[in-house]
């Protein structure tokens, strides 16, 4: 397993890019996915953030 890191500024640019995503998509459930995976990707930044900060 290789070593990742991501930043609070790329995790909230991921959940930008699931939510525009999200934003085309035809069916109802991957719209309802996406949007999850996006507060995961959202509530990541935020800790993240919050670490930094520390």
């Amino acid at each position: 397993m290789s070593d990742h890191t991501i930043t609070w500024r790329q995790a909230a640019s991921r959940a930008a890019e699931v939510l525009e995503r999200a934003d085309c998509e035809p069916n109802p459930a991957m719209v309802e996915a996406k949007v999850s995976i996006a507060e995961g990707w959202t509530q990541l930044a935020a800790a993240l953030s919050e670490i930094e900060q520390t």
